[in-house]
């Protein structure tokens, strides 16, 4: 190399060479250029060779090189550097684990063991150790020779050094003035989860997390502050920066997950960000030794409701016949065969003398008929469903390169026994960086995942299965017969024993399986030209794609014996087969900035460029009649086949910035902005600008505050306003008219004749729904930052909303397109409680913390247009969530009472009146809100109720969580609690927990104690009335009417996690080369206390389904072990 420069001919020998070089810039970059050209030269040749005349000289210290400054004018050879070791404590004594260690302006440095001991090689003479760990103050430690030194780290409970992520960057905790919040990997570790959003639901205020049901590898629905917009609108997930799903991440590849909540936090994302943005951050390679990480949990689930129903053949079936009695009843049973059923009424399993199956002669043909006393839940589903978990983690790093592999397998078998259906998940991350020259950093993350979940029966799976299962299996009938056919039909009235769902499962040969795969990678390039600018370029490419598959074949079933018939409604035989690949291209180009000016002021900037582009397409195919009940393939396929698919795209395009600054970190001022615009508004109405500011006081800082400075140890007012833009408003293109094909049932010239369905109209200027929001926050340290609070109280309005413009007449043909014309208001607050405090306890340091969480929001339409005002629609000065009902102030005491009643009630008495039913003691007697002595709902608007009224509201409310966490001689203890307040439910139709015979008289699994609910003249104080079939199932029916008797509060604390651990000490594992070994036991969602009337239903059910039919939520129990070496 002739007339190189010195940094390039430096970076040249570490190529070729084990070296590394540390040096400062300003240095090397005065020497003139040098010309080198060695061949089989010694490193001290080289270097000797180099160095002459530049006024500078070299230490090698291992594989280590230093270059500095030759302040004596002649080359010297240094003498090694030296191994620093020591002690790291607390402010007790107590020894203080994972506290990081490194060579100040290095890469270079170590993690304290769990006895707080570390040991630092290499490090050069006058050196400058950088002490850290979370919640403690950051201490730098000048060597000055020594080769030992202890430390004791003091605590800085409002985290003064403590960093938060923020969009493109991070932030000192303390100068935030921003509404965000954070929580760090240990508070996922080692818990029995499927999936991050269980984990984390209850832990960060107004984070609101809900679930579809218990299924496994059921993911989250995530919330940021409550109601967002009439259309819907979800938070931004950002993985490192990228856009992604949380739930397809693992807990142990997570670093931290940070929560922006308002404008001035999440403007810098503009139209992604107008709901709040979830940031995660994966872990990295660290450098120093290679650390191996394995972890594992082994899990058993059940049911958080109670399983106890109803197992008696005679008692089920009397419950439900004498509900239908006013037609005939439901089982078609004799008075004889009733005899059957109660002669065996308490045989809790089969008596030879008294056969649960049987052969009669019935219509002149034997067939079987069932007197039995069958528990078809636990012949169905099994009590205890076994997961495992299992993670490694591999990192090792130099001052120059560092990798993290991070692999993980989820094992989840499902509830079904019958063909049990069964959840995987595999996961794969890999992260590399190295720097490449001191002004250029390079790195590449790329995450692999892979669920499938394979399952038995109804298209869909378990939930599906699960729904169908819940009518009509009798414990009067048996699931399978003698000769092992399966039940379908009774013969003895017109109904499928079980839905048929046991038909179908027996043979195995009805399946499916939902399948997911995601390949995310990022590559990075991060530039550093000035001491305080570094310059970040990234692109990522991620392709989604979930093929799935179902197969049908024809269920079998016999009535009579020897007799194989098909199942009627489970004839068909066929397969269908669909896959949607879904791929996005992100790109980042941003700088940071920062400089502090005498001392005093604090300047720190980010802006930059971001594109991205999402691409969508679907295909699906099914064909009738294959050729093999077992092979799976459309090409088997005999019958018609039938196709569809579907394809869309839409892009994003911004530029952004943020600056912040702080005067004596005392006065904070932050603002942010970005010009966003996207595809999927016309041109002219894409772009919008959407800034917001915020600021912060630090008075505790301040010279007056000093006299209570010992008591109040922070003091931090905070306040920010913004906008945002909502682009995600409804079709990729909405602003397009389509036509839609369609097919006439007529022919013409041999082929089905094909037509276009007219376009619905659209609005020519649609553009973003706009989101404004207001935030004011206090944060307040005390006592020696033991004790810390946050409070926020926040407003937010979104307006431009699309919803139906002003009404066209008739004649036009079609319905008013959507405008950008309403608004709503979403108001709340969130409040952030904390103590930690430690102790001695048997000469023995204990450390515990507890943390109290309480959030809250609501939701009114502030504009719309809808001048009739229906109470079910949505209308201008609605409380979102109102629930609309009738009053009723209990039942008729007497017949009489019911006979002479004024107030005509028929309305809601339908079932009553076409069956000629009278009134009678034991009925529901309704309240005339408004005098006209009759019960109605009026015009059914809000100006015109009739007789209802706003009776509740769906809208949850007063979100809670409480935790503790304590930690003693190696002992790990940390509890978890976690509800909400208030959120009020009626009762869906087909809620058959709940409402049993009174909706359909023949749902499978009725409560035991349910007969006791029900008013009989013994039974005066009885929860529900008279006993008739339907009437909580159709519409004008006392039970269907939403009503206050019934209305549940679906409040509730759960006990939502416990966990027990224990490390073992390091003298005992240290001989076998393990630094850390801990055994544990975890239990999640334990105990549940509910307002609910009901122990079968599980307020989350409830939450997740109006009919409170879904996948069981579960309890959990697991144990296992966590072992590094």
């Amino acid at each position: 190399m002739k007339g190189a420069q010195l940094v390039d001919v430096l970076s040249e020998i570490e190529q070729q060479s084990s070296f590394y070089f540390f040096f400062k810039n300003e240095e090397i970059n005065s020497v003139k250029k040098v010309d080198a050209q060695f061949h089989e030269a010694t490193i001290d040749k080289i270097l000797s060779s180099l160095l002459k005349n530049t006024g500078l000289k070299y230490k090698i210290v291992d594989k280590y090189i230093v270059i500095s400054p030759d302040t004596n004018g002649s080359l010297s050879i240094q003498p090694e550097a030296r191994t620093i070791v020591g002690r790291v404590t607390d402010s007790t004594g107590a020894p203080l684990p994972g506290v990081t260690i490194m060579i100040k302006g290095t890469t270079k440095g170590t993690v304290s063991d769990f006895d707080g001991n570390y040991s630092v090689a290499s490090v050069p003479e006058n050196a400058v150790l950088v002490y850290s760990f979370v919640g403690m103050g950051t201490q730098e430690i000048t060597t000055n020779g020594q080769s030992m030194i202890d430390v004791t780290m003091l605590e800085d409970a409002i985290g003064i050094e403590e960093v938060v992520a923020v969009g493109y960057g991070t932030i000192k905790k303390v100068n935030l003035t921003g509404a965000i919040n954070q929580i760090s990997s240990e508070d996922l570790e080692d818990r029995p989860i499927t999936t991050i959003s269980s984990a984390i639901q209850g832990t960060m205020p107004n984070l609101n997390i809900s679930f579809a049901g218990g299924a496994p590898g059921q993911m989250g629905s995530l919330n940021i502050r409550g109601m967002t917009s009439l259309n819907g609108g979800s938070p931004l997930v950002l993985i490192d920066g990228i856009p992604g799903t949380l739930d397809r991440l693992t807990p142990e590849e997570v670093q931290n997950i940070t929560v922006l909540k308002d404008a001035s936090s999440a403007a810098i994302y503009g139209a992604r960000g107008a709901y709040g943005v979830i940031l995660i951050t994966t872990k990295s390679g660290e450098s120093g030794k290679t650390s191996i990480r394995y972890n594992n949990s082994f899990g058993f689930s059940t049911p958080t409701v109670s399983t106890d129903f109803i197992t008696s053949g005679y008692d089920w079936m009397k419950l439900n016949d004498d509900a239908l009695a006013h037609v005939g009843g439901y089982s078609g049973y004799t008075e004889a065969d009733y005899q059957e059923l109660y002669d065996r009424r308490n045989d809790k399993t089969e008596h030879p003398d008294r056969p649960w199956i049987t052969v009669q002669n019935r219509n002149g043909k034997d067939q079987y008929v069932y007197y039995g006393n069958f528990d078809w839940w636990n012949f169905m589903f099994t009590k205890w469903q076994p997961s495992q978990n299992h993670n490694i983690n591999i990192s090792r790093g130099t001052d120059k390169i560092q990798f993290m592999l991070n692999g993980n397998m989820k094992l989840q078998d499902g509830i079904m026994r019958v063909a049990t259906d069964k959840y995987k998940s595999y996961a794969l991350r890999s992260k590399i960086s190295a720097e490449l020259y001191p002004w250029l950093k390079v790195s590449n993350n790329t995450n692999f995942y892979n669920s499938n979940y394979d399952y038995y029966g109804r298209e869909g799976g378990g939930n599906s299965n699960f729904i169908h299962i819940n009518v009509h299996a009798s414990p009067a009938y048996a699931p399978v017969n003698p000769d092992g056919t399966a039940t379908y039909v009774s013969g003895l009235n017109r109904y499928d024993i079980g839905d048929g769902i046991f038909a179908m499962l027996q043979s195995r040969n009805t399946k499916g399986a939902k399948q997911k795969y995601e390949l995310t990678t990022t590559s990075e390039a991060t530039f550093i030209p000035l001491k305080d600018l570094n310059i970040v370029a990234n692109y990522s490419y991620s392709l989604y794609t979930d093929p799935t598959y179902y197969r049908q074949v024809p269920a079998t079933y016999s009535l009579y014996p020897g007799e194989v018939e098909i199942a009627t409604k489970y004839s068909i035989d066929r397969l269908s087969e669909s896959q949607q690949f879904n791929q996005v291209h992100v790109m980042n180009v941003y700088a940071n900035y920062s400089k502090i000016i005498a001392n005093n002021h604090s300047i720190k900037g980010v802006a930059g460029f971001n594109q991205e582009l999402h691409q969508a397409k679907k295909i699906s195919a099914g064909r009738y009649d294959l050729l093999s009940p077992t092979l799976n393939d459309l090409n088997l396929a005999t019958g018609d086949p039938y196709v569809g698919g579907g394809s869309s795209a839409y892009a994003l395009r911004g530029i952004f910035y943020r600056v912040n600054y702080d005067y004596k970190g005392k006065y904070l001022l932050e603002t942010n902005g970005r010009y966003d615009g996207t595809s999927r508004f016309p041109k002219g109405d894409r772009y919008g600008f959407f800034p917001s500011v915020s600021a912060g006081w630090r008075v505790s800082e301040e010279g007056f505050f000093s006299p209570i400075k010992n008591t109040v140890d922070n003091l931090k007012l905070r306040a920010s306003y913004g906008s945002l833009g909502n682009q995600a408003v409804s079709a990729p293109y909405p602003y397009i008219s389509t036509l839609n094909p369609g097919s006439m049932s007529y022919i013409f010239d041999g082929d089905q004749a094909r037509y276009m369905n007219s376009p619905s109209p659209v609005a020519g200027n649609l553009t973003w729904e706009k989101v404004t929001s207001f935030n004011v926050g206090l944060d307040v340290s005390l006592l020696d930052n033991r004790l810390n609070t946050s409070f926020d109280r926040y407003t937010r309005n979104t307006s431009g909303m699309l919803s139906a413009g002003e009404k066209l007449p008739n004649v036009f043909g079609a319905s008013q397109p959507l405008e950008n014309i309403a608004s709503l208001k979403t108001e709340g607050f969130e409040l952030s409680v904390e103590w930690r405090n430690r102790f001695n306890l048997a000469n023995k340091p204990f450390r515990y913390s507890t943390r109290f969480i309480l959030s809250d929001n609501y939701a009114h339409i502030t504009k719309i247009n809808n001048p009739t005002k229906l109470t079910y629609s949505n209308y201008e000065g609605k409380r979102i969530g109102e629930i609309w009902g009738y009053v009723t102030d209990g039942f008729f005491l007497t017949d009489a009472e019911a006979k002479t009643y004024p107030v005509n009630q028929e309305w809601l008495n339908r079932i009553r009146n076409e069956y000629n039913i009278p009134l009678r003691a034991g009925d529901l007697r309704w309240v005339d809100l408004n005098g006209d002595d009759i019960i109605d709902s009026g015009e059914n608007t809000v100006d015109n109720p009739g007789d209802q009224r706003v009776i509740g509201n769906t809208t949850p409310r007063y979100a809670y969580g409480m935790s503790a966490t304590a930690n003693w001689n190696n002992i790990d203890f940390s509890i978890f609690f976690q509800g909400i307040g208030q959120r009020d439910w009626y009762p869906g139709n087909n809620a058959d927990r709940f409402w049993g015979p009174y909706s359909r008289p023949y749902f499978s699994f009725l409560p035991k104690d349910f007969e006791s609910l029900i008013w009989s003249p013994d039974n005066p104080n009885a929860y529900f009335p008279n006993l008739l079939a339907y009437t909580a199932l159709n519409a004008n029916n006392e039970l269907r009417a939403t009503n206050n008797r019934y209305l549940q509060d679906l409040a509730y604390l759960r006990l939502k996690s416990l966990t027990i651990g224990y490390s073992l000490p390091n003298s005992l594992i240290n001989r076998f080369k393990i630094k850390k070994f801990r055994i544990f036991a975890t239990g999640e969602n334990l105990l549940t206390w509910t307002k609910l009337d009901s122990d079968y239903i599980d307020p989350e059910q409830a939450m997740a389904n109006g009919d409170a039919r879904v996948y069981p939520f579960s309890t959990t129990y697991s144990f296992g072990f966590d072992i590094t070496f």
